[in-house]
């Protein structure tokens, strides 16, 4: 048996697992040898173990067997010496225990014996002793109490400082959970060799913990910025896409080459099955039609990673500030998948902790307009359309918005592969002013066949204060009926709307220049049975 040492050279993330890849080398002489690999994570998939070679030897590879091996340390280094050192404060935790419990007994005893006041006055009486030797016994007896309190004080504080300690290591080794085990994976490689040489093995697993699925994997983040483009009127939409890299696989990747890949091994398994859709009837309860609303989404905050500077000066003149270079990764394609190889190499530790690495810095050019629905809120939302003409894949991730240096919010951005589109929400524009008023309701005198008919009216007022013309698209609603004696119909609409949706939703679009203003009015009625009450009526 010949042990192969190994150094991890590569590794591909997926969203919800990893690839990797360790190589080593060895010299070989003709014959059949057998190459273990060793202390290989438990998180593998042995199924998924595959061995190549290459070198100037001559051989063939006849397999690879993957088994269990154990040991009475575990064998991770870094989690050896955080276990030592937890086992030692431990120690020291029980020491103090065991010093306690000692001055706990000594002053039991010491209370003990001064509270024998009734044989001290007995001795004073028949003059077995002193007046002075009881008063010297007295503060012998305070003074050993004393020192005693002031030991115990002591050895309190210090517990608290090793106790302390003591938690920061088990939190650590926490967030090592995956090298823990005592136990690893042992990879055998079978090999004849026909020519004696030098042999570089490369040896690839796949890393998904069924338990844990985030041991391994890579989120999208971004940062999406609405600024003024560079000798041009218009505005770009500057794109900051960030991966936050995560794995607790039990072994460290040191200076790997690191490619983040979109492909999601989980969802080939297998074809998901439908179940039969059945339907039937159910009681209708009458409530009040939710209005449609305007806003984003919220989602975490993440740190912006748009606008990185670096300054240098000599000690003399002072050199000029320049923007540094952002490092980003070659974007390669592997079949339906896109993947992502980052330049240099890159070190991710087993610590289960996010660790940022930059994908892209893009810019993409938006289509902006203002949408609003005074019914909810009487605000102008500025809406960014945008064909994603880049050459990556914008996975389903957290993104935070800025016009400008300013953030203005945040938001979830949606899978968007090349020549899609996102429709994007970047806050209000105060500048674009909407109010809706109810200008009229009034309920008909006469009863037409036994039924009544109430008339609403309503009147919005568009203004805009920019100094560009804006595109605006207005939403707005009247009532939908769900009962059959129950008749909604629009009156009148001056302007007339775009589109009337089968749901009563309204929709107008206008360009306003710079300082008009725009009035829609808009009437409807309701006609129901005398005696039927309504809700949701205002």
């Amino acid at each position: 048996m010949t042990e192969l040492q190994t150094s991890i050279s590569a590794v591909t993330v997926y969203p919800d697992r990893a690839r990797v890849t360790c190589s080593g080398a060895v010299t070989l002489e003709p014959g059949g040898h057998r190459l273990e690999v060793s202390e290989l994570p438990l998180q593998l998939d042995p199924d998924s173990v595959r061995v190549s070679a290459r070198g100037t030897a001559r051989a063939r590879l006849l397999g690879v067997d993957v088994r269990r091996s154990f040991y009475d340390q575990t064998p991770a280094e870094r989690v050896r010496e955080l276990e030592t050192q937890v086992e030692g404060l431990e120690d020291d935790m029980r020491g103090h225990d065991a010093q306690v419990e000692l001055l706990k007994r000594e002053q039991a005893a010491l209370t003990e014996l001064g509270g024998q006041t009734e044989v001290y006055a007995r001795g004073l009486a028949y003059g077995k002793i002193s007046a002075d030797t009881h008063m010297a016994l007295l503060d012998s007896l305070r003074s050993r109490a004393e020192a005693l309190d002031t030991a115990l004080l002591d050895l309190a504080v210090r517990r608290r400082d090793v106790e302390r300690r003591l938690q920061k290591l088990r939190r650590e080794l926490d967030q090592l959970r995956g090298a823990k085990a005592r136990e690893r994976y042992t990879a055998i490689a079978e090999v004849e060799v026909t020519q004696a040489g030098d042999l570089t093995v490369e040896l690839t697993y796949v890393v998904a913990d069924k338990l844990h699925p985030s041991d391994a994997g890579w989120q999208p983040l971004y940062d999406v910025r609405l600024a003024q483009q560079v000798d041009s009127p218009a505005e770009a939409l500057q794109v900051g896409y960030l991966a936050q890299v995560t794995q607790r696989t039990g072994e460290d990747w040191c200076d790997v080459a690191l490619t983040l890949s979109t492909a999601r091994p989980a969802l080939a398994q297998k074809l998901p099955e439908l179940d039969p859709w059945y339907i039937g009837p159910v009681q209708i309860h009458r409530r009040q039609a939710a209005p449609r609303m305007m806003k984003m989404a919220a989602a975490p905050a993440m740190p912006a990673a748009m606008d990185l500077a670096v300054a240098s000066a000599e000690p003399e003149a002072a050199m000029a500030e320049v923007e540094a270079e952002v490092v980003t990764a070659t974007v390669g394609t592997e079949g339906s998948a896109v993947t992502y190889q980052v330049l240099g190499v890159v070190s991710v530790p087993a610590d289960g902790a996010p660790h940022k690495v930059t994908v892209a810095r893009f810019e993409l050019t938006p289509e902006l307009d203002y949408v609003a629905a005074p019914k909810s809120v009487e605000v102008a939302y500025r809406r960014a359309r945008v064909p994603n003409d880049s050459p990556y894949t914008l996975l389903p991730g957290p993104a935070n918005l800025f016009a400008g240096d300013e953030f203005i919010g945040a938001t979830q951005l949606p899978l968007t592969a090349p020549d899609g589109e996102l429709e994007l929400y970047l806050g209000t524009d105060d500048r674009v002013r909407v109010e809706r008023e109810l200008k009229r309701r009034e309920v008909d005198k006469k009863l037409i066949g036994d039924r009544r008919r109430i008339r609403y009216g309503y009147e919005i007022r568009l203004e805009n204060l920019l100094p560009t013309e804006a595109r605006v698209t207005l939403h707005d609603q009247i009532p939908v009926p769900r009962h059959e004696d129950v008749k909604v119909k629009l009156e009148f609409a001056e302007p007339k709307p775009a589109e009337q949706t089968g749901l009563n939703m309204l929709e107008w679009e206008f360009t306003l220049p710079p300082g008009e203003k725009r009035n829609v009015r808009f009437e409807f009625s309701v006609e129901h049975p005398r005696e039927m009450s309504l809700v949701g009526l205002p």
